[in-house]
C-alpha cells in the first residue's frame, strides 16, 4: 500500500489503512441560508457559436456570509485541504456539490462556470448580492501525506485543485506540482494568484500547462493529457530519493479522472 498515489481517500476505502489516519467527522453541522455578499466575474464568456469548440464560458467566484452569523474556522466545517464540499440547495433539484475556494472567518467561496441551460450554475448564477443560497458542507475525505503532490486539473477542476495546492504548500510539502489542462487559454484565469503562489514557494511549486485546442509559448505542445503527458511532467519522481511518497489528485469529470487514473497508472504510478 506503500506506493498507492492518492491524496485524498474516502473514509470507506479500504486501501485507507496507511501508515498515519486521520480520524475525521462529517462536515454539514453548521449549514442554513448563506447572503451573497460579493460576485466577482473572472471570465465574462463569449455566446455559444457554430463552432463549438471555441466557446469560452462565464466563471464568476461568489463569497457568502457564513449561515447564522458563525465565524469559527473552517466555514461550514469544510476542510478546503481535505477537498470537502458545498452542497448548494438547488431549488426543486438535488443539492449540488462545489469546492470551496477559499474561506475567512465569517465568508466563504465559491468559484463556478456558467454552462448554457445548466440548471446549477444557472440558479447561483441567477442569486443577487443580499439574497441567500441554502448550503451545508459535507466531506468524508482523509489525507495521505507524501513528499511529492501531483495535481492533475482539467478546465474548472483547477478550483478545486489549486486551494489544494496552496493548503499543501503551507503543510511545508517539498514538491507540489500543477498540470492544469483547458481547451483554450481564454479558459483559464487565477493567474496572478497562481503566480504569487508561485513565488511565496518557489522551489517548492511548480505548475505546467497544456491546451488541447491551441499551442501558447511556455505552454506544452498542444494535445490531451495522456500517459506521454505524465511521464513527461511527473516521471522525474519515479526517479526521486528513496523515501519519496508521490501523491496525486485528479479534478474533472468523472470520464476525465477515470482516464487520468489509467494514464498515471501507465506513466508508473500504481493506481487503486
Amino acid at each position: 500500500l506503500a506506493r498507492r498515489p492518492l491524496l485524498l481517500m474516502g473514509a470507506g476505502n479500504v486501501v485507507n489503512v496507511v501508515a498515519r489516519t486521520i480520524a475525521r467527522t462529517m462536515a454539514g453541522s453548521r449549514g442554513g441560508e448563506a447572503t451573497l455578499l460579493k460576485k466577482v466575474t473572472h471570465i465574462e464568456g463569449d455566446p455559444p457559436g457554430k463552432k463549438f469548440s471555441r466557446w469560452t464560458l462565464p466563471v464568476h467566484t461568489l463569497t457568502f456570509a457564513n449561515p447564522n452569523g458563525d465565524t469559527s474556522m473552517p466555514s461550514l466545517g469544510c476542510r478546503i485541504d481535505f477537498g470537502d464540499v458545498v452542497k448548494v440547495e438547488i431549488p426543486g433539484y438535488k443539492p449540488k456539490s462545489y469546492s470551496m475556494s477559499a474561506c475567512r472567518p465569517g465568508e466563504f467561496d465559491i468559484t463556478f462556470k456558467v454552462y448554457p441551460s445548466g440548471r446549477c450554475s444557472g440558479y447561483l448564477d441567477s442569486i443577487a448580492v443580499g439574497e441567500s443560497a441554502r448550503v451545508f458542507g459535507k466531506g468524508k475525505n482523509e489525507r495521505r501525506p507524501g513528499t511529492h503532490v501531483g495535481l492533475v486539473a482539467f478546465g474548472v477542476g483547477i478550483t478545486e485543485a489549486l486551494p489544494i495546492a496552496a493548503a499543501e504548500l503551507e503543510k511545508g510539502t517539498p514538491h507540489v506540482h500543477l498540470l492544469w489542462a483547458c481547451r483554450t487559454y481564454a479558459d483559464m484565469f487565477w493567474h496572478e494568484e497562481i503566480a504569487s503562489l508561485q513565488e511565496k514557494h518557489a522551489g517548492a511549486f511548480e505548475v505546467t500547462r497544456i491546451l488541447s485546442q491551441e499551442d501558447r509559448e511556455g505552454f506544452l505542445p498542444k494535445g490531451r493529457v495522456d500517459a506521454g503527458v505524465l511521464s513527461r511532467v511527473f516521471g522525474g519522481w519515479l526517479e526521486a530519493p528513496k523515501g519519496a511518497v508521490p501523491r496525486f489528485l485528479t479534478v474533472g469529470t468523472k470520464p476525465m479522472m477515470r482516464q487520468a487514473e489509467k494514464n498515471l497508472h501507465s506513466a508508473g504510478f500504481p493506481w487503486p
